[in-house]
Formats: C-alpha cells, structure tokens, sequence
C-alpha cells in the first residue's frame, strides 16, 4: 500500500515537471531576451537613397524592458543630399512576469532632427500585453499616447498589434534543420490611429514553405484613411527558390510582381523582377536576409485622357530584413 502511495507520488511529480518547465520558461528566463528589429534598404541608380531601421529592446530583470529603436535616411538628390535620423527611448514595466500573457505599462520619448528643418521631440505613455508564441517570437497589443512639441501642442492615440522577433536569452539557441512543409515566413504590424485622423496602415508578410528548397508567398503595405474614404497599397507575390546546402547560411533567388499606388489617385502601377541573396537563421524562427534586387516597371498611361506613357526607369535595391517564422503544428520549440 505503501508502494503504491510512493508510486503514484512519483508519477505526479514527473507529470508536472512539464508544467513547472514550461512556468520557469516564461518566469526566469525572460531575462536578456531581446526584441530586436532590422531594415535596411539601399537603392539607385537615377538617385540613390539609404534608409533604415533598428530596435533592441532587451529585458533587464523579471519586470522591465528598455531600450533604443534609431532610424535614418540620405536620399541622393541632383545638388544636395537631404538627411533625416531619430532615436527613440522605450521602458516598459511588468508588473506580473507569470502566465501566458504578460500585461505591462511604460514610457516613451523621441527626438527627431532633419536638413533643412527644426528638430522635434515627442514622449508619451503606452499600455499592452505580450505573448510568446514561442522563445523567439511575440505578440504584441499596445496602446499608445503621444505629445509632440512640433509647433502648437500636438496629440495623438492609437493601437497597435505585431509580431516581435526575440533574440539571446531564452531564444539563444541554434537552428538543426531547415525550415519544411508546415512552417511559414510571417511578419505582420497594424497601427490604427485613433487621434487626430482615423486611419491604418498594415505591412504583413505571409510565405508558407512547400519543400525545404521551394517557398511561395505575398506581402503588403497598405494604408487606409477613414476620414476621406481613400488609401494606398504596395502588393507583391513571389516564389522563392532555397539552396538548402546548410543552416547557417542559405543561398536563394526569387521571382516576383508587384502592384502598387500611384499617388492619392486611383491608378496604380504594376512591376516585376528577381531577387537573389543569402537567408541566415540567428535562431529557430528568427532569420536574416541580405538580397539584391532588380525591379522593372511597366507603362502607365498618363493625362486625363490617358494619350500619353510613361515607364519608370528600373532600380537596384540592396536590402536586409529580418523575418519571423511560425508553425502551422505544434513542436516543441
């Protein structure tokens, strides 16, 4: 009798060894975990440009997050350059570091500064939760207040949602083998602005994987203001050939079409061309690509009576993203 009392204590025990596994998981080793993000593009010839992108938010301890997101851009013109950069300081605070999801509070402050124009500052408040989906991705609902000193006092609110990519920590792990049927590239970030104009703007990106070697897939940049019932969209679909010779690093070339907006105007203009580069993973559902790509317009019609074309000369594009991925089964991650 008393086997068995020993015995159904030591099945419990191990049964919930997975639970404590999975709370510890979520609970201790949060910390050094790292939202980060990266784009860069590099485009010419006819003027060349230089923008780009960062954020690396790590969490210091079980309740706070803080960090830096810094953008900038130089775009070539025909006699000057015209420079444009900012920094942005985000501190979140946790007050529960337990359950699936993670509520939290924090503070905001940015200065922006460009040529040929005062620099101006903003700071704020934001409210939300978060997520994880797994070690190294996040979902992310938020809040947000902000007051700028850009002339008279300015005010603005709105909600956003994401998917974060996580980095070191929890997430410092290496990839054994490469991406299948069932997992699929997904980036998604919606921001809907409460104040002072109604409006959205989504950029989301989904390509499932049909074999190890072969991806297809679309993306979209679309913006939609509410308070003049008009918006504009950038629309790409491709395929993506892998040459899956290894984890780390993963040569790769791509067909795809675009179609985007023309201005505030109902036209749009349609585009295709190839991509080629290297894709390499930083962590299971997190990786980087560097590619060079080559666009080609074609002819629009212009004039109200659409008698006269035009065809944009093509571009060069050098660009480094980074991406998320998702599985469409559950593993263990």
């Amino acid at each position: 009798m008393q086997f068995q009392r020993l015995l159904a204590g030591v099945l419990v025990a191990l049964g919930s060894l997975p639970a404590k596994s999975n709370a510890q998981d979520t609970i201790q080793t949060l910390v050094g975990s790292t939202r980060v993000a990266l784009d860069l593009s590099y485009m010419r010839p006819v003027y060349s440009y230089f923008r780009g992108s960062g954020a690396a938010l790590p969490f210091i301890n079980d309740h706070w997050q803080a960090g830096l997101s810094p953008t900038w851009e130089v775009d070539g013109g025909v006699q000057h350059y015209y420079l444009s950069g900012g920094a942005e300081a985000v501190a979140n605070y946790y007050p529960v570091s337990s359950g699936r999801w993670l509520p939290y509070v924090g503070a905001f402050a940015s200065q922006r500064g460009a040529t040929f124009a005062t620099g101006n500052g903003t700071y704020g408040v934001q409210a939300g939760y978060l997520h994880f989906l797994s070690p190294s991705l996040a979902f992310r609902s938020e809040f947000r207040f902000r007051h700028s000193d850009v002339g008279a006092a300015s005010n603005s609110e709105d909600v956003l949602v994401s998917l974060d990519p996580y980095l070191f920590g929890r997430a410092n792990r290496r990839l054994t083998a490469l991406p299948a049927f069932g997992i699929f590239d997904v980036n998604l970030f919606a921001d809907y602005t409460l104040r002072p104009t109604h409006s959205l703007a989504v950029n989301a990106t989904l390509a499932p994987f049909l074999t190890r070697w072969l991806q297809a897939g679309s993306t979209a940049n679309m913006v939609f203001a509410f308070y003049r019932s008009s918006g504009s969209h950038v629309l790409e679909l491709f395929g993506r050939g892998y040459l899956p010779v290894a984890t780390r690093v993963v040569p790769f070339a791509e067909l795809f079409v675009g179609n985007e907006s023309l201005g505030q105007s109902y036209q749009t203009l349609g585009s295709h061309g190839t991509r080629a580069g290297l894709r390499t993973y930083l962590t299971p559902g997190v990786a980087l690509d560097l590619a060079l790509q080559w666009r080609t317009y074609d002819t629009e019609t212009m004039g109200p009576s659409k008698s006269s074309t035009s065809t944009p000369p093509p571009n060069r594009t050098f660009r480094a993203t980074m991406t998320t991925q998702f599985r469409a089964r559950r593993a263990r991650d």
